[in-house]
């Protein structure tokens, strides 16, 4: 039996379709039975003005696709920081919270002035997406960082009451041991200083990572980056104000003696600065003074999942990047003083970041511009 097959055309002026051309079956045609088509063809999409082309497209044309929608996501971007700016100085104004302004006005004079250098090399005629990208993900995501750290600390005034005996009893419901866990690293000191290194990593990967995909051409995935980051970092700080935690450490009245070989640092300027902003002590912020308080989720967590993410598209630092960042999972725990939850709920944040990220992205991306699909009809045929 055959299958013929075939796909949709639009029939051009002039040529005859099979509606409009009557052929004995089993005769060939001749010059005289192939007429031209009616007048109800000759209104197809080839003859339609360019006007009635997709606005997207008629924005595209002549321009790599990837880069338009990089350009795109920047200034989604942008709007993001701007409404995150809006949020924060409300914030201010309905808390007794204050700043110290020259922090804030410096950080955003070094942005703006890397901004603008990059929106003028994006609108000039030799224009390289490698530059305007880099010039305009690094001041994004230094404003981001430091807009959402501040309203951390305003949200952490809520000053809800303590989930860390709560996320220790999860620990143990699943088996997960933390003091076992403490002892196997403390009493390896050549582990411990890998675990330091790519736990301290956290934002020279951010920065660096941003930079070679920006220099590599991989600028929509910069752009993505910087998206998703600051969808995971709204999304932990929230979900952080909710569940405030110090850290495992103090849950299990460990001391210093007890991990004699370790130095958890960020788990100590937690220790230090959340009580201080839970009662009503700390209400000045400083740009330059911000310190960690997010438990749960873990933010490192959140992190290492974005960058293994990130790096993906680069062949040869795939490897390096799953590697480098699952260690720095590895890390979390100790160099953080976190609950294996808040490693676990901050790898559901990344996913769930990157997830709504790569949706955003490709609607974003032209349908004119997506892959053709072969529109094929199947029928059997006479046999």
């Amino acid at each position: 039996m055959a299958v013929v097959m075939y796909s949709e055309l639009v029939v051009p002026p002039g040529i005859a379709s099979p509606a409009d051309t009557h052929v004995p079956e089993g005769a060939c045609p001749t010059a005289g039975q192939i007429r031209t088509p009616r007048s109800r063809h000759r209104s197809s999409d080839l003859s339609r003005p360019a006007l009635s082309q997709p606005a997207d497209a008629q924005a595209i044309a002549g321009e790599d696709v990837d880069i338009a929608v990089a350009k795109r996501l920047l200034q989604l971007n942008w709007i993001l920081i701007a409404a995150i700016l809006a949020v924060f100085l409300c914030a201010l104004l309905l808390t007794d919270f204050r700043v110290r302004a020259s922090g804030y006005l410096i950080v955003a004079g070094v942005a703006g002035f890397h901004a603008a250098f990059g929106y003028r090399n994006m609108r000039s005629a030799s224009s390289d997406p490698r530059v305007y990208a880099t010039l305009s993900v690094l001041p994004q995501i230094v404003l981001i960082a430091v807009l959402v750290a501040s309203l951390g600390y305003i949200a952490a005034s809520a000053n809800l009451p303590m989930q860390d005996a709560n996320l220790l009893a999860f620990d143990r419901l699943l088996g997960l041991d933390f003091r076992a866990y403490l002892d196997f690293v403390n009493d390896r000191p050549a582990l411990i200083g890998v675990l330091a290194r790519t736990y301290n990593s956290i934002w020279a990967q951010l920065f660096g990572v941003l930079i070679l995909l920006s220099m590599v051409g991989q600028c929509r995935r910069a752009a993505e980056l910087v998206l998703a980051f600051t969808t995971g970092l709204i999304v932990t700080t929230g979900i952080s104000t909710l569940v405030p935690a110090t850290g495992v450490y103090g849950t299990l009245g460990l001391l210093p003696a007890d991990y004699s070989h370790i130095d958890p640092s960020v788990y100590y300027d937690t220790l230090r600065e959340l009580p201080l902003v839970r009662n009503g002590t700390t209400r000045l912020l400083d740009a330059f003074e911000l310190g960690p308080l997010l438990t749960f989720p873990s933010f490192h967590a959140v992190s290492a999942a974005l960058y293994m993410w990130a790096c993906w598209p680069i062949r040869w630092l795939r490897g390096v990047g799953l590697i480098w960042n699952a260690v720095m999972l590895a890390a979390t725990p100790i160099g953080g003083g976190h609950y294996f939850a808040d490693v676990m709920a901050g790898l559901a944040v990344a996913a769930a970041s990157i997830y709504a990220v790569n949706r955003l992205s490709a609607r974003l991306t032209p349908a004119e511009h997506a892959r053709p699909k072969l529109l094929l009809q199947l029928s059997p045929a006479a046999t």
